[in-house]
Order: structure tokens, then sequence, then C-alpha cells
């Protein structure tokens, strides 16, 4: 406003000044350390205006003046007032500006008017605050013992104005600490506040670990607070060993070349790493948290201890058991025996324990031991013996054997059928080793189809189409000899007789009614042969009779030509009987 300069103040003024004036209502205005804040002039402006001034007040008697305003001349006057003179401006208003207050300028302001009639002041009062920096944990525990009262750390908060308060958090819930906190204030040269706050706590065993912080609230106004939160320091909490544990891998019954690890630990914090290992009261091993048992046996079942190094009184003990298995066959190795013999397998067990022993031949299980007292071919394959034991469950031994049946060939069964205008003859045979079959057609040997084999027994087929009456041989030969069985076959030309309906091969899946067809070609043979039979005695009755009644010349010639008649009828049936042992 204007020019400015030292001037001299009005008479009445410097009166006025010195008297002081009548008490008002004080506003107060607030502002952070290096703001610039305004003062607002709020005394009694109207009428003739002669003079405006800003001044403070420096005790309950003496008050200082900043700066006035002469409306007559236009001219402002600052007085040398230390701290000052560069930062104060006074408005068109009669506002005061203040640049970078500081908690120096935290006083009670004051605008005086004087008017021709009449003179007013109003004062304002100034508050300063400032932030102060973040809260900080130091000097902080290394670690916390269990149920001692500990100094957690020290929360320091710098530079604040008026001063911070500072509250603690553990494990970042607002819990109050304050019972256990010491709060102290130091000041700085410039007059800014430090807050202390050094915390005690006892920690409980379980907790592991706890995290503390610190929190500094402050005023930013007079009616507006904030706050600050550091930076969080946990700390682990130390308590002794009460209980050890101790764990076997893979399991506390084993098997007899499993290796084995015992450990041992401790419910404390740290935990511990030294242990005494014990089998039955011996020393094993000591200052470890480990002890390996390498290809355990028998030997190594037994009571097993770990304690504490420092503390023996705390231990923990398991027993260990080695279980072993053991299985063997008799007989051991494969066996070769002939048919008819008699033959006992077994499967023999030793265990530590309960075990289940079974015998078995593919899926079929048999008591043991089994004996069979008169072997067949189907006897031969391979038997199993498998034991388990039932107090490890993946602990089981298996034992094979083959067994052999050997014996000379049979042939079981010669057959013959008709088959697309051809004869097919199969010669089923067993016998082992595997029997060579050989075919001979009249001292011919044919070609022969694959075989078929079905269990113990091998099917051999030949197919023949005779043109004439002719005998087939089948021979099988092993090592331990050999069999023989023939077959006669009609021409193809000739219509089977019904005496000579060839015998359907039981083993062909094409032939559903080979039974009821045997049986029926059976009931026609036996028909023939009765219904011949009883001719023949009719035939012998009727000539009886005829001869007893003839005269003796004619006897001769009737003699002679039922002789005739009767070589007819044996060659008729010679004709017949060769019909029927060739087809």
């Amino acid at each position: 406003m204007g020019a400015s300069g030292t001037g001299i103040l009005h008479p009445v003024l410097i009166l006025l000044l010195g008297l002081g004036m009548p008490a008002q209502a004080m506003t107060t205005v607030t502002a952070m350390v290096g703001d610039t804040v305004t003062l607002f002039c709020e005394a009694n402006r109207d009428g003739d205006l002669s003079l405006v001034s800003w001044r403070m007040k420096l005790s309950e008697t003496d008050n200082e003046q900043l700066i006035s305003f002469s409306p007559a001349n236009n001219a402002v006057t600052y007085r040398e007032v230390s701290g000052y003179k560069d930062r104060i401006i006074m408005n068109k208003d009669y506002s005061l500006n203040i640049s970078n207050v500081g908690i120096q300028d935290e006083k009670i302001f004051s605008c005086f008017t004087l008017m021709v009639s009449d003179i007013d002041e109003v004062p304002v009062s100034l508050k300063i605050y400032k932030k102060p920096s973040n809260p900080e944990i130091v000097e902080a525990a290394a670690f916390l013992e269990e149920g001692k009262l500990q100094q957690v750390g020290v929360c320091v908060v710098n530079n604040s104005y008026p001063v911070a308060n500072i509250t603690w958090q553990h494990n970042l819930q607002n819990v109050d600490l304050s019972s256990s906190a010491n709060d102290r204030v130091v000041t700085s040269e410039k007059g800014y506040y430090s807050t202390i706050s050094s915390l005690k706590y006892t920690s409980k065993k379980g907790e592991g670990r706890v995290s503390f912080t610190c929190i500094a609230t402050y005023f930013e106004d007079q009616d507006r607070t904030a706050s600050k939160k550091s930076s969080p320091v946990t700390l682990f909490v130390h308590y002794k060993t009460s209980k050890v544990s101790l764990q076997v891998t893979p399991a506390q019954d084993v098997e007899e070349g499993t290796n084995v690890t015992l450990s041992c630990s401790g419910d404390g914090y740290p935990p511990p790493d030294a242990f005494v290992f014990k089998k039955n009261g011996e020393d094993k091993a000591v200052s470890m948290d480990q002890y390996e048992l390498i290809n355990v046996t028998q030997e190594d079942t037994g009571e097993y201890t770990c304690s504490q190094q420092d503390n023996p009184d705390i231990k923990d003990a398991v027993n260990i058991t080695v279980h072993y298995l053991t299985l063997t066959m008799n007989p051991s190795e494969n066996v070769s025996k002939m048919v008819g013999e008699n033959m006992t397998l077994e499967c023999i067990a030793k265990s530590s324990g309960t075990v289940d022993v079974t015998l078995m031949k593919k899926n079929k299980v048999f008591s043991n031991p089994f004996t069979v007292e008169s072997l067949q071919y189907m006897h031969s394959g391979s038997y199993t013996c498998l034991a388990k034991i039932k107090e490890v469950k993946e602990m089981k031994r298996e034992k094979t054997v083959i067994v052999r049946v050997e014996g000379k060939p049979r042939i079981n069964k010669l057959t013959k059928k008709v088959v697309n205008n051809a004869k097919v003859i199969s010669c089923v045979v067993e016998g082992f080793p595997k029997p060579t079959v050989q075919w001979s057609i009249n001292g011919t040997s044919p070609r022969e189809e694959s075989v078929k084999d079905k269990k113990s027994q091998w099917n051999h087929r030949i197919t023949v189409q005779p043109s004439e009456n002719i005998t087939v041989t089948c021979t099988a030969i092993n090592p331990h000899g050999q069999d023989q069985d023939t077959v006669n076959l009609t021409a193809m030309r000739f219509k089977e007789p019904v005496d000579e309906t060839l015998e359907q091969d039981p083993l062909d899946p094409n032939n559903k009614n080979n039974n009821s067809k045997g049986n029926d070609q059976a009931k026609v043979i036996v028909g023939i042969i009765v219904g011949l039979l009883i001719a023949a005695v009719i035939a012998g009755v009727v000539y009886w009779l005829y001869k007893k009644k003839s005269p003796t010349s004619k006897t001769k010639t009737n003699e002679r030509g039922t002789a005739d008649e009767i070589k007819k009828i044996n060659k008729g049936d010679n004709n017949h009987t060769s019909g029927s042992s060739a087809v």
C-alpha cells in the first residue's frame, strides 16, 4: 500500500497505544510451518479513518507495533522488529500477510484503527502446527523370551509441533499397551518436539512371532488430527522345549532290508538340534536330529528313544519291529512226472508275524499242501505260492514251479466223417512230450492239415477222396512209446450202407447233433442184426419141417437145392461183413 517509511506517529495514537484498548472478542487463525498466513482486520473502519496499524502482543502489558498506514499520506510505515520486516505486508483491505510462518509467530496480533471520533482494536490469535517425521522403532530387541518382561524397542517421532502422541500396536491390532510404555519429550533448538516412547512386553508360549508398530498422532489444525505409522518390527518368541517327538520313516513295522530314518524334534523355539538316540538304553548317536538305520535286519528290532542333549528327562520312545518273510516250495525246482504217479506240492513260509499262504494254478486255488494220487496231463502247468504278512501291507513273497506230466502217446479217438464230398479223418492223441503223428493209407503217407491243440490233446486231420476201399492208419510216437489205430473207408462212388454211417467228430463245432446221430446209427445197426437172427431161426424151422415130411429121393434133391441156397445166403452175409469193415 503506497510508499513506506519510518514516519512520525500521530500524538493521539501514541497516547492510546500507551493506554491500551478495551478487550475484544478474539478469532484464531491456524497455519502450518512454512505457510503464508493472512490476518484480516476486524476493527471498525466506519467514518473518517486517520490511521490503521498492526501490532503484536509481547506480554500482558507490552505490545509492539509492526506496521501502520496513514490514509492522509498514503504511506506505510514499518517498525524495525527483528524477523518481521521482510515477511509482512499490509494489503489494500488492511489485512496482514505473514510469509514463511514458524512457531515463533504463534502470538496474538491485533488490528488498530483511529478515526476522528472513534478508535477500535480487534485481536487475532495465530496458531502454528508442524507435521512430525515418520515414526521409527529403534533399539529393537533381537528376540523375546517366553514369560519375561522385555523391552521391545523405542519409538521416536521428531520435529513435531505441538507435541505428538505415540501409541503402540501388537500384531497390527489396536491393543492398549500404555501400561508398558514410557514416554518422554525433548525440545530441539528450533523449538520442535521429539517424542520418545519405549515399550516393554511379556511374551507367551505359542505366539511364535509377534509384530509391533507405533503410531504418532499430531494436530494439523486445532480441531483436526492426523497420524503416521512406523514400519513393523517382528520378533520371534523363544521358549524352552517341553516335549520331544520321535518319528520313524517309513514306519515302525518295516521289512527286512529297508532303510529306516528316526527323526527327533522338540516343541521349543528355536527348535533344538542336539539329541541323543538310544536303542534299548544303549547310546547310538549324539548331537544330531536324525539317526538312520541302513539295510535293517531282525537285530535292529527294539525300543528306540531320543532325548534333548541338555535335558535327558525330556524324551520320546518308539518300538521298531523288523519283519522277515521267507517262502520256499517243495519241490523247489521244476519237476517232471509220469502219468499215474503221485505228487505233492507244498508252500513253506516263515515270518515274524501272521502270514497268509496261497497255492494256485492260474486263478484256481488249491489246498496247501496239494496232493495228487494219480497224475494226469491236465495237472501239468505252473503252480505259484504267494505269501503275505499282515503286519506289513506291502510285504509279500512269490515262488513258482512248473510241473510236467509225461507219458506214452494214446489215441483217444479216431473218427471219420463226410464233408463236402470228401472224407475227413481225425486222430485225437495225447501224451507228453508232444507226440509225433504219422498217417498211412494203404502204406502211403498223405498230407496232414494244421493241428488243433486243445489242452493236453492234439487233433490231427487228413482229408481224402478215395476211389476205392482203403485202410487209414494213425500212429502217435514220443520218447515214451507209441500208439496206433486204423479205420476203413469205402470208395467215394459207393453209398454208405446203413450200418456204415460215419462216426461224427465230437470236437467239430459244425456238428451240433453228433451224439444224437451216433445213437440213431447204433439203433439201426442193432435192429438189422436182430432181424437177421430172427429170419435165420424161422428159415431153420421151416427147413426142418419140410425135410421131415418129404420122401427120401426127394430129400436128396431138396438137400442139394437147400445147400445152394445156404451158400447164397452165406455169400450175401460175407459181402455184408466186408462192407462194414471198410467204408
